[in-house]
């Protein structure tokens, strides 16, 4: 009982300071627009009064305890973040690790092509038309129209002055977006060439890091339309369309000056870089053997290659300035070329000048965390993911990997740590 008067005289306090202070010595007057300041007040002169009454009862602990988490889960809820137990707050606001995905959860996953190197030119904005010539225009738009999921597709605003409603597959969309750019239109081309008439398709995934269609033509040959990461595809093309629209030898040395004056400046950018690509059957040499991956998707020509813009969320250089000053260690782990990755974390901060912090691909991960037999061994884990920021062209099972030994050190050091997942990497979990 003495406690509950101890408090409610701290509150009475505190209340008649604040009233005498605000609208006698400073003459103030209570207005509307102020109204939600003065709440704020009275609410802290609340919680203090719960303070003194824990400290003096003991018993009203798990009453101030409860008040506080779902005052905690009020204000979340107004940031759009759902919690459905009250302790996840007490939880998460000891974590001490993030690893998050990039596309989607750092950016905003609307994605724009803003550069394209086509016909042995580097464009720094989508062309013309005009400018690219009509044999290539024409494999380039039936290629990203066929090769693409079908539900993915881009609506008209629903309120005008709006931005187009992008459906489906983010990448997909920003191809489909250069499409209309270029003054054509995928639909009547899908019309033309439903589902039913795809002969093979090779979905995308994680290790194949690329897609592709093929269809029968009315000789009896097939044709092949791929797409995929730039560097990745561009190692299995052995031919590229030259300013004629004509398709010239594509060698090795070839493809290294390409990556070097064209991937890594747009990669550097911060840009998503893809390679889109076809490759003939001719109806002589008999019907390919369709498992056989390796030999078929080989000896490609390349169309184009695309720089897609995928802008920061306003919002992530603030929050991740926040958890730094919190103590809380972001990684950034995506499927994405190094250069872009590292351009995007340098936006973000996860990355700032002058840091000694380690960004590397997935295969030297492995490299330096495997032994011979290919087994991960803690102690190599160990001296590589504390100062691991970036890790890029990443599979789910790198990603379960570093997440695994952030965890483990956080048990270890009685700390939490969290997974920020993109919708697309939920294989990763």
């Amino acid at each position: 009982m003495p406690g509950l008067i101890m408090s409610a005289l701290t509150v009475i306090i505190l209340i008649l300071y604040f009233v005498i202070d605000t609208f006698a010595v400073q003459g103030q007057s209570w207005t509307s627009e102020c109204t939600p300041i003065y709440i704020q007040y009275f609410v802290k002169f609340f919680i203090i009064g719960v303070t003194v009454l824990v400290v003096a009862v003991p018993e009203g602990l798990p009453l101030a305890v409860t008040i506080s988490l779902a005052y905690s889960v009020k204000k979340m809820m107004k940031d759009n973040n759902l919690v459905r137990h009250l302790d996840a707050c007490e939880t998460m606001g000891n974590a001490t690790a993030i690893c998050s995905d990039k596309t989607g959860t750092l950016t905003m996953n609307r994605m724009t092509v803003v550069q394209a190197y086509v016909n042995d030119t580097h464009f720094k904005t989508v062309p013309e038309p005009d400018a690219i010539k009509p044999e290539t225009l024409e494999v380039m738009v039936n290629s990203i129209s066929i090769n693409s999921a079908y539900t993915t597709k881009i609506l008209p605003p629903e309120k005008e002055g709006g931005l187009p409603r992008h459906v489906g597959n983010k990448t997909e969309c920003a191809l489909l977006g250069m499409v209309l750019q270029l003054k054509r239109d995928y639909q009547p081309i899908r019309d033309e060439v439903p589902e039913e008439k795809l002969y093979k398709v090779y979905t995308f995934n994680s290790s194949r890091k690329s897609m592709s269609t093929v269809l029968k033509n009315a000789d009896g040959g097939f044709r092949m339309y791929s797409k995929g990461a730039s560097e990745i595809v561009l190692r299995k093309c052995s031919r590229i369309l030259d300013t004629q629209g004509q398709p010239r030898v594509f060698k090795p040395k070839d493809r290294d000056e390409m990556v070097r004056k064209v991937i890594e400046p747009m990669a550097c950018d911060g840009l998503r870089t893809i390679c889109v690509a076809y490759r003939d059957f001719p109806a002589e040499a008999g019907e390919p053997n369709w498992e056989n991956e390796n030999e078929i998707l080989n000896e490609l020509t390349c169309i184009v290659v695309v720089g897609i813009e995928d802008p920061v969320r306003p919002e992530v250089p603030d929050a991740i300035v926040k958890c730094q000053r919190a103590g809380i260690t972001v990684r950034m782990v995506t499927g994405d070329n190094i250069n872009t990755a590292r351009a995007i974390a340098i936006k973000c901060g996860i990355l700032l000048p002058g840091e000694d912090f380690l960004c590397m691909e997935g295969k030297e991960f492995n490299q330096q965390i495997r032994n011979d037999q290919g087994e991960v061994e803690q102690e190599r884990l160990d001296k590589v993911w504390p100062k691991l920021r970036v890790l890029a062209r990443s599979s789910p099972t790198d990603k379960h990997t570093l997440v695994k030994a952030v965890a483990r050190a956080a048990l270890m050091h009685g700390l939490t740590w969290a997974e920020a997942q993109g919708p697309t990497e939920i294989g990763g979990l």
